[in-house]
């Protein structure tokens, strides 16, 4: 199961944070050649890793980071808005605001094709949905590569383009928004057979000295089905250069455009 650190549990997970900035200068600096700055000890960080961001992480059997990923509510700024704005279709009313989350920096290693796997990636895509909802929300917004929203779609999200693909300088993005509707969320836990609820969040706890791996293996096996999402051994962790994180290839992006224009959401009947 995915675990959520925010603010008020974030000094459990010092080592682990720090392990997703490194992640992240590894992928998006090294491997992609991001044009982001790094710290001097070899992080990417940036202005929205503040306390209003909240993290999913994901551990592989050696408990080493394997999927993780950045939540934060968008009542007061956004990358989107702030970075990419011009990525956004004139006429576009805000799409920011008072329950609506941004999804970045999303990072998985985890490349294993069993369907714990799937399932395991499809806690990462359904997590952000839940605590939007839990806020009060109904939505999330997002800039990606326009090559991974089929990706994205195939894992459930519900997506709506906010704008045409713009090139950001190391590849080609697009801005879109995620459906967090209780019945876009249902649908994904029933089409993947998810728990009622895709993550955990720890809290501190003076009297339990276990380290967060244990306290989390205690609550995966409380039920069979939270049980059957823990990471296995043989589990694949992509850790070498992903060929497809680096190919710019206009046709491949003009695909993947013309799919998502094609199946972009549209409403959900409330038994959908």
């Amino acid at each position: 199961m995915l675990h959520v650190v925010a603010k008020d549990n974030r000094a459990l997970y010092e080592r682990e944070i720090e392990e997703f900035h490194r992640l992240r200068k590894a992928v998006f600096v090294d491997e992609l050649g991001w044009d982001i700055p790094v710290s001097e000890g070899g992080l990417e960080i940036d202005q929205y890793d503040d306390d209003e961001a909240v993290y999913g992480l994901s551990f592989d059997a050696e408990q080493q980071l394997t999927m993780a990923c950045r939540y934060r509510p968008t009542h007061d700024r956004s990358l989107l808005t702030d970075i990419f704005a011009h990525a956004i279709a004139p006429g576009t009313p805000d799409p920011t605001g008072p329950g609506v989350w941004e999804i970045t920096r999303g990072i998985c290693l985890e490349s294993g094709g069993a369907r714990h796997n799937q399932r395991r990636r499809a806690c990462n895509m359904i997590t952000p949905l839940e605590l939007t909802r839990a806020a009060g929300g109904t939505k999330c917004i997002a800039f990606a590569e326009v090559r991974l929203l089929p990706l994205f779609m195939q894992m459930g999200w519900r997506v709506t383009l906010l704008g045409d693909p713009t090139d950001f300088g190391q590849g080609t993005g697009i801005a879109f928004e995620i459906d967090a509707s209780d019945v876009a969320i249902a649908k994904i836990r029933r089409d993947f057979d998810l728990p009622d609820q895709g993550y955990i969040k720890l809290m501190p706890d003076p009297a339990d000295r276990r380290s967060i791996h244990e306290r989390a293996a205690e609550l995966a096996l409380q039920s069979a089905l939270t049980a059957s999402l823990q990471p296995q051994p043989e589990d694949l962790r992509e850790v070498a250069q992903n060929a497809m994180r680096t190919i710019a290839n206009t046709k491949l992006n003009q695909r993947a455009f013309d799919f998502v224009r094609r199946n972009q959401a549209t409403p959900l009947s409330a038994t959908a």
